[in-house]
């Protein structure tokens, strides 16, 4: 992994970007969990991500050849963008978010964004809609997050 040399603003255009290939990808097939696509035709929000990506406008390169537009950025901002979960913590055993007597204790993985994606779906169970909100939001960690 690369530092970023985009600025934040850059990154908040590419995480919308990557919220709209979610939300296109999101509209072909139902959500699934553990895998990018299951035997079922369902799609986690990263394979969702994937089928938006090629659904977005597309531009010719060269005769015959279609290649989705800005398609470098946003794998950029999968593999180089890393952020904290904001979701809450959640215990093994019950699947129940963890708390204190104060209040929620947050989850502490700090991911590259493909890989937090992955983890709000699969491990906290996030809608894909939920996660293509969070990223138009600029993905903001858990104190300003919305709670699932």
């Amino acid at each position: 992994m690369t530092p970023s040399s985009r600025t934040p603003q850059e990154e908040l255009v590419d995480q919308r970007e990557l919220a709209k290939a979610i939300r296109l990808g999101s509209a072909r097939r139902p959500q699934c969990f553990g895998s990018y696509f299951d035997e079922r035709g369902g799609s986690c929000a990263l394979g969702a991500a994937y089928d938006g990506m090629y659904e977005m406008p597309r531009e010719s390169r060269e005769p015959g050849e279609i290649v989705p537009r800005n398609l470098e950025r946003l794998f950029h901002c999968l593999e180089d963008v890393v952020k904290q979960c904001p979701a809450p913590a959640i215990t093994a055993a019950a699947g129940e978010p963890l708390k204190t007597e104060a209040t929620q204790v947050v989850c502490r993985k700090r991911l590259p964004l493909g890989a937090m994606i992955v983890h709000l779906n699969d491990d906290h169970g996030w809608t894909r809609e939920h996660i293509a909100e969070w990223l138009s939001n600029g993905a903001p960690g858990p104190q300003h997050a919305a709670r699932s």
